[in-house]
């Protein structure tokens, strides 16, 4: 007389609880790159603007005879850039420079623009974020 054993087929409890528990390991190593990349493409996406911000304000500069307008500067930031708000237009010391206040992903910057040097920085809070230094 044979007596048959009884097979089930899938996974048992233990095994299942295993691949939760890797997966669960693995899943934390992951998850603080992906915060740092996610702060990386907002300060990306900020010194883009600033970029956009700075052309906008340098072709105000050159249709002005090489000076800045405000007026002028903002209505070239709502029609030329993608940028979401910008809160306040300073002029710098001279004809030469402006600070420009805009808002990404809600967060708040500055770009500072020298026309005389044709450069600009970026900067959240008080540290500056473009160039690096």
């Amino acid at each position: 007389m044979k007596i048959k054993s009884k097979k089930t087929k899938g996974f048992t409890l233990i095994e299942l609880m295993l691949v939760i528990s890797i997966i669960l390991v693995l899943m934390s190593f992951l998850i603080p790159k992906f915060s740092s990349y996610q702060g990386k493409a907002k300060s990306t996406k900020a010194i883009n603007a600033a970029k956009q911000i700075q052309t906008a304000a340098m072709a105000s500069y050159g249709d002005n005879d090489g000076r800045f307008d405000v007026q002028d500067i903002k209505k070239n930031i709502d029609e030329l850039t993608s940028v979401e708000r910008v809160d306040n237009v300073n002029l710098g010391t001279g004809d030469q420079s402006i600070q420009i206040y805009y808002e990404s992903d809600k967060n708040k910057y500055l770009v500072n623009i020298d026309a005389s040097d044709n450069t600009y920085t970026v900067k959240y809070g008080e540290n500056q974020i473009y160039p690096k230094k």
